[in-house]
């Protein structure tokens, strides 16, 4: 029994828990997908599934990072998109983990995952994170989505990608760094200038203003793996 599929099964809904898998059979499970129910409290699902490498909990109604995956050290894929989730937690013992997608959250800071040496993907897109530091986050990130979070302090997003060795793509659009700004027209008459939602177009940086070319130019130079950042080849 390699994958179990639990989709759209209405779990979690009036106190519904039983998956429906046998205590024994569940060690030998390495996929699970529990997407799209009405789960609240996922631990008493996850008993017994040591042997996962690949999770998938998003779209429920999770407020937080069950407990269970602190008995989950294979695991190498986790998606907990679409909940509640306020808190980073509970990975300690995940230290196989490459993928973390937790879009669509209320994450509000980024912790419990600077010891992830082998993570190479991290998706916070649409939180509330409005602060980051270089600690927060491994190096060995390939991919970092912020798109859609609360980040004001473009130079702390400096810092951070400055200690990253392996990044390829990033997303920063849509966070209050990249919000419109009063522009001249080459009549010298101010206009507003409106970002497209799904990327950078200018923000201000230490009081001066950057478009989105020397944007691009400023992250390359602070992170000379780079080749996409908001869907823009570097």
């Amino acid at each position: 029994m390699l994958t179990i599929d639990k989709s759209h099964c209405k779990l979690g809904a009036q106190g519904g828990n039983d998956i429906g898998v046998a205590q024994e059979h569940r060690q030998d499970c390495l996929k699970l997908s529990l997407r799209r129910n009405y789960i609240s409290d996922a631990d008493s699902m996850l008993d017994k599934f040591t042997g996962l490498t690949w999770l998938c909990l998003s779209a429920n109604a999770l407020i937080e990072i069950p407990g269970a995956l602190l008995q989950l050290p294979n695991l190498v894929h986790l998606y907990l998109s679409n909940n509640k989730i306020k808190e980073i937690r509970n990975l300690d013992n995940c230290l196989s983990l490459e993928t973390l997608e937790i879009r669509h959250n209320q994450v509000e800071n980024i912790s419990g995952i600077s010891h992830l040496s082998e993570l190479s993907s991290l998706s916070l897109s649409s939180n509330k994170i409005s602060c980051i530091s270089p600690s927060d986050i491994p190096a060995s990130l390939r991919f970092l989505g912020l798109f859609g979070n609360e980040l004001t302090d473009f130079q702390s997003l400096l810092s951070v990608i400055e200690n990253m060795s392996h990044l390829k793509k990033l997303f920063l659009g849509s966070n209050p760094f990249c919000k419109s700004l009063p522009l001249k027209d080459s009549f010298g008459i101010t206009v507003t200038y409106i970002p497209l939602s799904n990327g950078i177009k200018r923000i201000k940086c230490e009081e001066v203003e950057l478009n989105l070319p020397q944007v691009l130019q400023l992250l390359k130079s602070k992170c000379p793996t780079l080749e996409n950042i908001d869907n823009n080849v570097v």
